[in-house]
């Protein structure tokens, strides 16, 4: 894996974890204010959802280096031998017009709620959306490097062998 990918993917992984123990930490303290305070925190709830899209939209990006998303790997091997390479083409494409679309219409969304509030929080929408130009912007940079990686003929695969530690 190259510099820049395999530091994208530290970080990103770094910041998941983040992403996830803040979930945790966050629920756990609105289900002790709810039930044992009866005083339940406002903004617990907006605030979750919020970390959840990110967790969603980055993770999924993420996975495309780690081979996480389904394909037709049993299709491959077993019927479509000789198109193998053109198939991966495809799947590879496929991700950056995704991630390409993801960005354009995470940004037409920020701008078309610039001026929106999330009531609980006071967090600006278009921060919730900023989500996506973001996975959609690590969408093309894993799918690029698996692009060069097969115009090359790696035979390693891109990943931690297939874990996500």
């Amino acid at each position: 894996m190259d510099a820049i990918p395999r530091k994208l993917s530290h970080f990103l992984k770094f910041t998941l974890r983040i992403f996830l123990v803040s979930t945790v930490l966050i629920t756990f303290l609105q289900v002790i204010m709810r039930y044992v305070f009866n005083s339940p925190l406002s903004w617990a709830e907006e605030t979750v959802g919020v970390i959840m899209i990110y967790f969603g939209l980055i993770g999924g990006s993420l996975g495309i280096c780690y081979y996480l998303h389904i394909s037709l790997e049993f299709f491959l091997k077993k019927f479509l031998r000789k198109q193998e390479k053109l198939i991966k083409y495809i799947e590879i494409f496929l991700y950056i017009g995704f991630g390409f679309i993801e960005t354009v219409c995470g940004i037409q969304l920020m701008k078309l709620t610039k001026f929106q509030v999330i009531p609980a929080t006071g967090l600006p929408v278009p921060y919730t959306y900023l989500a996506l130009p973001i996975a959609g912007m690590v969408m093309i940079i894993f799918a690029g490097e698996l692009l060069i990686r097969l115009r090359r003929e790696d035979n390693y695969e891109f990943g931690d062998n297939y874990t996500i530690r």
